[in-house]
């Protein structure tokens, strides 16, 4: 380069330009984690993205209890075409949803199948395919029902039900808790990651002392948010029991939603008999 003016009085290494090479591996690392708890926590986000009609609402305790009627009759039935005629009601249900709640079911369903017989299943493999099948398909069957629930259920909508059903108080506490605190554990994890990288500026030479540090730190938070969450608690004098909500009078509409179920369990006793 020719000096000018301007660059005579310049040293030599400033007038040279110099390519510098960024570890692509570790900013893909980072970034591809930071992606997946950004996906989890848009799952834990409160209020979840559910499409509830104005004019078809059900009461939370009766989708509550529809779910575990249908749940544990797939568990004790053993008849083919019974389970069959499970599969086509939960097909009917599956054809009021918007498409992109459907795609989204199908997804989640999906993975959800695909580590069942991963990882529950196993065992079944050695008994022969019907066996894996018959217990495939009411695997299926339970893990939709249970994605559907939770695909057009809020979870305070569940948390109602519960309350309504006169479940303990601990169990919906530790639930509520358990909810709000993933949530606010995964922030802390995401900023904690985004700071990290900042000041990153080259490879980590020990990746799983870095990812020890990691959940240490997040070990600590969490130890810190259960005594502020204790004191907060304690000085609003909550002794452990919730208030109820006023009970609001069923609808016809609350039954008629368990009628399928019912009849499903009719047919089921009475054809066994």
């Amino acid at each position: 380069m020719k000096p000018t003016r301007h660059t005579a009085d310049l040293p030599a290494w400033l007038q040279t330009t110099t390519t510098v090479t960024t570890a692509t591996a570790k900013h893909q690392w980072w970034q591809r984690n930071q992606q997946h708890l950004r996906q989890l926590l848009s799952r834990l986000a409160q209020p979840t993205p559910v499409t509830v009609t104005t004019h078809w609402q059900i009461a939370p305790q009766f989708k509550l209890i529809r779910l575990l009627l249908l749940v544990i009759l797939i568990a004790v039935s053993r008849n083919a075409i019974l389970l069959w005629g499970l599969a086509l009601l939960i097909g009917g249900q599956l054809l009021w949803l918007p498409p992109h709640q459907l795609r989204h079911f199908i997804k989640s369903w999906l993975i959800s199948v695909a580590a069942a017989l991963l990882f529950v299943l196993p065992s079944y493999w050695l008994a022969g395919p019907s066996t894996l099948l018959f217990f495939g398909l009411k695997t299926s069957l339970m893990l939709a029902n249970a994605q559907y629930y939770r695909l057009t259920t809020p979870f305070q909508a569940l948390l109602t039900g519960l309350k309504a059903l006169h479940c303990p108080d601990l169990l919906i506490m530790t639930l509520a808790i358990a909810i709000t605190y993933l949530r606010m554990l995964g922030q802390h994890l995401l900023l904690t990651m985004e700071a990290l990288e900042l000041r990153t500026v080259a490879p980590a030479a020990h990746p799983y002392r870095l990812i020890g540090a990691l959940f240490g730190n997040l070990y600590l938070k969490s130890y810190a948010y259960a005594l502020e969450l204790y004191a907060a608690m304690e000085a609003r004098g909550f002794n452990g029991h919730y208030a109820r909500a006023t009970t609001h009078s069923t609808h016809w509409r609350d039954y008629l939603a368990l009628t399928p179920a019912l009849i499903v369990w009719a047919v089921f006793i009475f054809w066994g008999h």
